[in-house]
């Protein structure tokens, strides 16, 4: 059991499996403790922070008027349209690339 737990230090991917388990085998106890040392192991940057704030709040904004998008959707939406905006309108391939780049970055786990 200590191997186990060991290994699953050594990435974020392994421990969410780990608490996700712990979960599915109902010890909350352990999968909050595991939560807790996700969170010291791996802390999220601020600009991790504000994009999923942004994306829940966006995704509310579309569900409201009956759109069923994920959070990480509505994240590249408002700032596909913020880009254009800023540029005027000369949005290309480069800047839809990076975008989407910056999307898988910011919404893919380990």
């Amino acid at each position: 059991m200590q191997t186990l737990f060991e290994e699953a230090k050594k990435s974020k991917k392994n421990l969410v499996k780990l608490k996700t388990t712990a979960l599915h085998c109902q010890m909350f106890e352990l999968a909050a403790k595991l939560r807790d040392l996700e969170v010291e192991l791996f802390p999220n940057s601020e600009e991790y922070n504000l994009a999923h704030e942004q994306a829940k709040k966006a995704n509310l904004l579309f569900r409201m008027v009956e759109l069923n998008i994920p959070e990480p959707v509505c994240w590249l939406v408002e700032e596909t349209l913020k880009v254009h905006k800023k540029k005027k309108g000369k949005f290309d391939l480069l800047d839809a690339s990076k975008l989407v780049a910056k999307k898988n970055e910011l919404f893919t786990e380990d």
